[in-house]
């Protein structure tokens, strides 16, 4: 299970990361590249920010943790002896921030992410045209 988690985390992961970088290499135009780079990273945010609250309800539920238990001791009830110190700080886990508002606050720091790909591509361009041009 833990592994199905980190391959979900890494793949939401490099499509944000590769997103403005296969645009710009198809020579997309500035507004083009900010629309599908803005929305397939804001649905990945979303979808990652999300994941970690599902993946820890899952694993809660599989072993058979009680959600509607008033204390630590109702809702491991049905949960192995061995497995409810690991449920019990899994339900805990999920307090505090939550999912909406983290998603909220990776899209202010991610969203300028494809502004930053598409200068890069042309202070590239503008040196290769400026050495290349030299060179020949």
């Amino acid at each position: 299970m833990e592994t199905l988690g980190f391959i979900v985390e890494l793949l939401i992961l490099m499509v944000i990361v590769f997103t403005p970088i296969v645009c710009v290499c198809k020579n997309y135009s500035f507004v083009k590249l900010y629309l599908v780079s803005a929305l397939i990273i804001s649905f990945m945010l979303i979808v990652g920010a999300y994941w970690p609250h599902l993946y820890t309800d899952v694993r809660l539920d599989l072993m058979g943790f009680d959600f509607e238990g008033m204390s630590d001791a109702e809702r491991v009830q049905n949960v192995d002896p061995e497995m409810r110190e690991e449920a019990t700080k899994l339900y805990w886990s999920n307090m505090g921030t939550g999912w909406p508002m983290k998603a909220i606050i990776w899209m202010v720091i991610l969203l300028p992410y494809p502004l930053i790909v598409w200068v890069f591509r042309l202070a590239y361009n503008k040196l290769k045209n400026r050495f290349g041009a030299k060179n020949t």
